[in-house]
């Protein structure tokens, strides 16, 4: 294995099959990844592969993938369209995301027929926030409220607002900086719920986005969790964020740093 993981409030390494005997009892699994990175992705593979070798089969929600592309993704899956066809119709897409890098993931979840979900909403829509605020039009498209998109915690506010201080935009504002984080955790949080809700689940969902929004538990997994105890819902969940070995973090940041 090219990479490790640490168990991050005893900040000691953590066995790989002890960890998955940890995550197969749970609801939710957040990888928090950085896009793209080849260690990262091995562990996804390892993490799906190694579930379906204890009898689990887990669902897959990924980021890469708006909701607009579900049915893309099931005609892949399901071998409706050939690769080529797939990876063309795919690059059309404003999302912006090297498919080849994530395709071995996609055959193991095509292979053991696992659902996968796209989880986001079109990044058009996300940049659109940032520089002119929230559209009603754009709400109504993807069933969005904007009092849920800006009901977020003061601490996810203050974190989002950091980064726009490091990287301030002359044409975005911090206010419209921080929606468009919003929209985009609000709308994978709703995709998220949706299937909870919604689908005979007694597997788990491995949630795989870019660290930013599960930091902390901030962002995806509190909003997860706000949308399902309305509805009289509780789950477990477990953050596996990634970082570099010679970053410095806070503890709370997950539950498990996978370290590459």
């Amino acid at each position: 294995m090219n990479y490790r993981i640490l168990d991050a409030k005893r900040n000691k390494r953590v066995d790989f099959n002890v960890l998955l005997e940890t995550l197969k009892k749970k609801d939710i699994i957040y990888v928090g990844e950085f896009h793209q990175i080849p260690e990262v992705i091995s562990f996804q593979m390892d993490l799906v592969s190694g579930l379906v070798r204890k009898g689990i089969h887990p669902a897959i929600g990924l980021e890469i993938f708006n909701v607009l592309q579900q049915k893309l993704l099931d005609y892949y899956i399901s071998r409706v369209i050939p690769f080529e066809l797939f990876i063309s119709l795919y690059d059309m897409s404003p999302e912006g995301f090297d498919l080849n890098h994530y395709i071995n993931l996609i055959e193991i979840a095509a292979k053991k027929r696992l659902k996968v979900i796209a989880l986001t909403i079109p990044k058009n829509i996300a940049a659109g926030v940032a520089r002119y605020g929230l559209d009603r039009e754009a709400l109504k498209t993807f069933h969005l409220k904007s009092r849920e998109i800006k009901n977020c915690s003061k601490e996810y506010k203050k974190a989002i607002g950091s980064i726009y201080k490091k990287h301030p935009h002359e044409e975005i504002t911090e206010k419209n900086f921080v929606l468009a984080q919003s929209i985009k955790d609000e709308m994978m949080a709703e995709t998220i719920a949706y299937y909870l809700t919604t689908e005979p689940v007694g597997t788990p969902l491995i949630v795989i986005v870019g660290r930013g929004h599960i930091e902390y538990g901030f962002g995806i997994p509190e909003r997860v969790k706000q949308k399902l105890s309305i509805k009289g819902k509780l789950i477990s969940d477990i953050l596996i964020a990634t970082a570099y070995d010679d970053e410095h973090l806070k503890k709370e940041i997950a539950d498990y740093i996978l370290l590459i």
